[in-house]
C-alpha cells in the first residue's frame, strides 16, 4: 500500500515538473517572438527613415551642383565662315587639250580692251565688217543668209564675267566649226540708269578678235537692238 502511495506521489511530481517545463518553454518562445517583432519593427523604422532622407539628399546634391555651375560661363560657339570657291566657266576644248598636254593657255580675254574701237564700226555703231571681207556681209547677216548655230545670253553677268564668256564662247564655236552665232547682250532695261552697259562693250570685244569676220544688230524677230548676229571665220581659216 505504501508502495502504491509512493508511486502516485512520484507521478504527481513528474507531472508538475513537466507542466513547469512546458510553461518555461512557452514563455521562452513568447519572449523570442516579442524580441523578433521588436527587431523587425526597428528595422522597418530604419528603412522608412532612409526613404524619408533620400529625397532630401538628392535635393541637396542638385542644389550643390547648381551652385557649382553658377559661376560657369558657357563658351560661345565659334563663328564659322564657309568659303565657297568661285567656279570658273567650263573649259573650252582648246583649254582642255592644253591641260591634257600639260600646257597652260592664257585666258581667252587676255589683252582685250573694253572700248576704243568705235571708228571701226558702221551703220551707226550697229555693224562691223573686217577690211578683207565683202562690205555687204553685215546686211546679208541681217537678211538671214547664215543661220545662228549657237547662242550666248549675257543677262545677269558683270562686265568681267561677260567679257570672258563672250570670248570663250567665240573660241569654242570656232573650234566646233560653227559659222554664225547670236549674242544676246540685252537692251539695258534692267541696268542702272537704263543704260545698256554690255551692248557697246560686246561690240568692242568682238572687233578685237581676228576670227570675227562681221557682226550686225539682229533683226527684231531674233532680239533686235538687244542682240548681235556674228559671222565667224571657219576653223581652218582661223589657223592660217
Amino acid at each position: 500500500m505504501r508502495g502504491s502511495k509512493a508511486g502516485l506521489g512520484d507521478l504527481k511530481r513528474l507531472h508538475e515538473q513537466a507542466q513547469a517545463q512546458r510553461r518555461q518553454q512557452t514563455e521562452a518562445a513568447r519572449a523570442k517572438a516579442e524580441a523578433a517583432a521588436a527587431a523587425a519593427a526597428q528595422a522597418g523604422a530604419g528603412r522608412a527613415a532612409r526613404r524619408t532622407d533620400a529625397p532630401t539628399d538628392a535635393l541637396d546634391d542638385t542644389r550643390a551642383l547648381q551652385r557649382a555651375l553658377g559661376a560657369v560661363t558657357p563658351l560661345r560657339a565659334p563663328q564659322r565662315v564657309l568659303h565657297t570657291p568661285r567656279r570658273d566657266p567650263d573649259a573650252i576644248p582648246v583649254q582642255r587639250r592644253a591641260a591634257a598636254l600639260g600646257e597652260t593657255p592664257g585666258r581667252a580675254d587676255a589683252g582685250v580692251s573694253d572700248g576704243g574701237v568705235t571708228h571701226l564700226l558702221s551703220e551707226g555703231g550697229s555693224a562691223y565688217v573686217r577690211a578683207d571681207v565683202a562690205p555687204d556681209t553685215a546686211r546679208r547677216l541681217r537678211r538671214g543668209e547664215w543661220r545662228a548655230g549657237a547662242e550666248l545670253d549675257l543677262h545677269g553677268l558683270r562686265v568681267e564675267q561677260a567679257r570672258h564668256a563672250v570670248l570663250s564662247f567665240i573660241d569654242e564655236c570656232v573650234e566646233h566649226g560653227i559659222r554664225c552665232v547670236r549674242i544676246v547682250h540685252g537692251k539695258g532695261y534692267g541696268s542702272e540708269g537704263l543704260t545698256p552697259v554690255l551692248k557697246d562693250k560686246a561690240r568692242a570685244w568682238l572687233v578685237q578678235r581676228p576670227d570675227v569676220l562681221a557682226f550686225s544688230q539682229a533683226p527684231e524677230r531674233e532680239g533686235g537692238a538687244g542682240a548681235l548676229l556674228v559671222l565667224l571665220r571657219q576653223a581652218a581659216e582661223a589657223r592660217r
